[in-house]
């Protein structure tokens, strides 16, 4: 697969197990709620072989969210640059790396990403790494990690032996972090 999408649901006080519930159990669909992050969100994850495909299958989706529980939506399609860790059980938490790159940059921001990251996938598994397709010209990642606490010995270890992060900081703009949970019928959980 080489595209993906992520669908980012800010969701009206006291109505995320509404949400969850009307999304979870779809094939190929993950569905994590933000546990530290902005609260209230949800974020929807699936993929395609091709973007037409990516596209084809967004109205149905989008027509599954009961409206009424939804303060706002942000759509993006990505391209993935790594590969992706297929949909099963991987993780008790996963964590949302998305950053915003300066104009002109994806290319040199993308190369360093890809270049580092065989050292720190001996570290742990990713689900993918992938830039936007549209819009603001971002770069996102999302690891699985089988509690906080292995996150953040993971990511300690990473950072101590220089390994990670990848040297982009100057072709950045914003920097933006969440750690997710998965729900009980996410299709990676």
């Amino acid at each position: 697969m080489s595209y993906a999408e992520t669908i980012i649901l800010d969701i009206r006080i006291g109505q995320v197990p509404v949400v969850v519930s009307a999304l979870t159990g779809r094939d190929g669909l993950g569905v994590w709620v933000s546990e530290i992050g902005v609260l209230n969100r949800v974020v929807l994850f699936r993929t395609a072989d091709t973007y037409a495909g990516l596209l084809d299958g967004r109205p149905e989706l989008l027509a599954a969210i009961p409206k009424d529980a939804i303060q706002s939506v942000d759509v993006t399609s990505w391209r993935l640059i790594s590969p992706l860790l297929p949909a099963g059980a991987h993780g008790g938490v996963y964590e949302w790396r998305c950053y915003e790159m300066k104009l002109g940059q994806v290319g040199d921001v993308e190369g360093a990403f890809v270049a580092s990251l065989p050292p720190r996938l001996e570290l742990s598994g990713l689900v993918c790494g992938m830039v936007s397709v549209e819009g603001t010209p971002r770069l996102a990642h999302i690891w699985p990690y089988a509690d906080m606490n292995a996150r953040m010995e993971i990511r300690a270890q990473a950072v101590a032996s220089g390994i990670w992060p990848p040297k982009v900081a100057s072709h950045l703009n914003i920097m933006e972090n969440a750690i997710l949970l998965p729900a009980k019928d996410s299709a990676w959980r």
